[in-house]
């Protein structure tokens, strides 16, 4: 298809509108188009990043697009280098492969990254936390099955593949309601006011671990790769009804 119709297409299930609307609250982004070299769209490849090992990955599966989560341009570039800083889009550049980039909006869009993270942690009756527009937010609050907070854990560690996950809370602590923020959702976990017994994200720091636990909430601590994958993959999965797709897992990276 062409590939302005190809953006359209990913446009309609996250739409970019939610990125700039998350940039009006103060957030950070450069979802959308970040390279294009054609105009027509055959085959893609989907990654969580733009990696070095992905360029290749598509060239060598045919792929003349490649779709990540994360911008492939975050903040202005002064110099790429084809084996140095910002080798990855040098790469691309280079065997010329168009590059959108689907981050905020992907995370706060219906059935999205957010969404994703809360199904996979068991939840019911679930929650929009912060409100970017009237249907779309970031984090979810959620219930789940009353259980043990190191049950909880074993449960998402099965779910989402992982191998270890950091808890921070009596093992015993009765886990029925969840707040999750997809991602490095620190800040975000920091200023949430609701009675959740456990909050969930990646990247926090030593401080706000302590603030959130010193106020009686346990805390769960899964990896960046693993709280955005799951949902990423369910997004390529849904993109394979309009196009020929792969998907490059580059857990390895992680």
């Amino acid at each position: 298809m062409k590939f302005n119709e190809f953006y359209k297409k990913i446009d309609e299930i996250a739409p970019f509108s939610l990125s700039k609307a998350m940039m009006e609250k103060g957030s950070h982004d450069n979802s959308g188009v970040i390279l294009k070299f054609h105009d027509e769209v055959n085959k893609v490849l989907f990654t969580l990043d733009l990696t070095v090992s992905a360029v290749l990955k598509a060239v060598k599966c045919g792929a003349d697009t490649i779709v990540t989560h994360h911008p492939a341009i975050f903040y202005p570039i002064s110099k790429m280098e084809i084996d140095g800083e910002n080798s990855a889009l040098a790469n691309a550049c280079f065997y010329t492969l168009n590059v959108i980039s689907t981050h905020l909006n992907l995370d706060i869009a219906k059935d999205g990254i957010d969404d994703s993270l809360a199904t996979a942690l068991g939840a019911n009756d679930i929650k929009i936390i912060e409100y970017v527009t009237e249907d779309n937010g970031y984090g979810r609050e959620f219930k789940v099955e009353k259980c043990t907070l190191s049950e909880f854990a074993e449960n998402a560690k099965k779910e989402l593949s992982l191998v270890n996950v950091s808890v921070f809370g009596k093992p015993e602590k009765i886990i029925k309601k969840v707040a999750s923020f997809c991602g490095g959702g620190s800040s975000h976990a920091l200023k949430y006011q609701g009675n959740a017994d456990l909050i969930v994200t990646s990247d926090m720091p030593h401080h706000i671990i302590t603030a959130l636990t010193e106020s009686g909430k346990a805390v769960m601590l899964i990896t960046h790769y693993s709280a955005e994958v799951y949902g990423f993959k369910k997004f390529a999965k849904k993109c394979q009804s309009f196009i020929e797709t792969a998907f490059y897992d580059n857990k390895n990276l992680y």
